[in-house]
């Protein structure tokens, strides 16, 4: 009803009116991947009737289990990658306090369209402005309240489109929105889908040439995303015959991080989104409980051992994720092990002289060592990323070599 309703509101409704749908985009100052996002609004608005409606926020929502000084250091490395990746403007650092409201200020009385929000934020991270306003109390306001439409929207970050309904975050998903578009038949020429080049490539290349290190997938049984990330690695590195090794992560909830519901329900709906795109199943959401997850755990290495880690766990992501089953009933285990070909028994005694607890708190330090938090991340070489989005430039490092 909700879904409807929307589509009716932001395509159905403007057409009726002669208009142009409308989609809404949320963007922060402070946020890079909103000044990324903002870069192409002019690209789409040129190849489909379409019109943008902008909403200034106050920040990105930050994580409580991610240090503040981390997530910005990434945010800049990884925004900067997708400038690379879409021939854009690159960022240094993040804009000083002064600067940021000024920015702010000029938006209030002068932003309108997707360009003079541009200008806008290129002249806020480029430090343009010859003189600085003070903060202003409707500036705050109106960007409190963006915020919170934003959420009753059921959204939690910056840097995103909203249409008919969905959400798109980032440059990452209008392929997503273009797709869409195309559907609805708002192109205005014949058009093909731009933004997807974070897609795999799978080149053609001589195996023999290519270093054979092992790629790390870091992963927890909670994350949708480490379900569909490794299932993409495990086909990247079969591709390009090199070793896939899985380093499990105790997911966030049981080290006492918390997800917003906002961000929790938004990420079922784009992981079931993404897994239609690569045509890989996720039908159900059955979130093991801390026993499910220390079943599965503690006979993980025992299934490293007889060369079964990644069966083992893509049975366990199965049982969460396509057939929901159980992780918590002993029976339910054993007839994974069955599935699999290991010995429960062999299993559970091994696991009794091998304590899961300390190599997942070495991936966890690993994983920090590399500057990440989060699942998934994959390494390969000297090159690390966060995120099935950014696969692809394990792809690249792969190929370098």
């Amino acid at each position: 009803m909700r879904q409807s309703f929307l589509t009716y509101r932001f395509y159905n409704l403007p057409l009726l009116f002669g208009n142009k749908p409308i989609a809404d985009v949320y963007v922060s100052l402070n946020d890079p991947h909103s000044f990324m996002l903002l870069q192409v609004l002019s690209d789409i608005e040129q190849r489909f009737n379409l019109t943008f409606r902008l909403y200034l926020v106050t920040n990105t929502t930050l994580s409580s289990e991610v240090d503040a000084a981390l997530l910005k250091q990434w945010a800049i490395k990884d925004a900067n990658y997708i400038a690379d990746k879409y021939d854009l403007i690159k960022v240094s650092s993040f804009p000083e306090m002064k600067t940021l409201v000024t920015g702010q200020q000029t938006w209030l009385l002068h932003v309108k369209t997707a360009e003079q929000a541009l200008e806008v934020f290129a002249d806020t991270w480029s430090d343009n402005f010859t003189e600085h306003f003070p903060i202003s109390t409707p500036v705050i306001t109106a960007q409190i309240n963006n915020q919170r439409r934003m959420f009753r929207r059921g959204y939690h970050a910056s840097g995103a489109v909203f249409f008919c309904g969905n959400w798109f975050s980032g440059i990452d998903r209008l392929e997503h929105l273009e797709l869409l578009l195309i559907e609805k038949g708002l192109s205005k020429k014949e058009s093909k889908v731009s933004f997807n080049r974070n897609n795999l490539k799978f080149s053609d290349v001589p195996k023999e040439n290519i270093d054979q290190s092992p790629v790390e997938a870091f992963v927890s049984l909670n994350s949708p995303f480490a379900y569909l990330g490794l299932i993409q690695a495990k086909k990247m590195t079969e591709h390009y015959q090199v070793p896939l090794s899985i380093k499990l992560m105790l997911p966030m909830d049981m080290k006492g991080g918390v997800i917003s519901e906002h961000k929790q329900r938004y990420m079922l709906l784009d992981a079931t989104r993404v897994a239609h795109k690569n045509k890989i199943p996720l039908k159900e959401y059955a979130k093991p409980l801390n026993q499910g997850v220390m079943n599965i755990y503690s006979l993980f290495s025992f299934a490293e051992l007889k060369n079964k880690s990644y069966e083992f766990i893509l049975a366990a992501f199965d049982a969460i994720y396509v057939t929901p089953i159980d992780l918590e009933l002993d029976r339910n285990i054993k007839l994974i092990c069955q599935k699999i070909g290991i010995n429960y028994e062999d299993a559970i005694s091994y696991s009794e002289e091998n304590d899961w607890q300390q190599w997942s708190e070495k991936n966890y330090l690993a994983l920090n060592d590399l500057g990440l938090w989060g699942v998934p991340c994959f390494k390969y070489k000297e090159v690390s990323c966060w995120g099935q989005d950014r696969l692809v430039q394990i792809e690249d490092a792969i190929l370098a070599t």
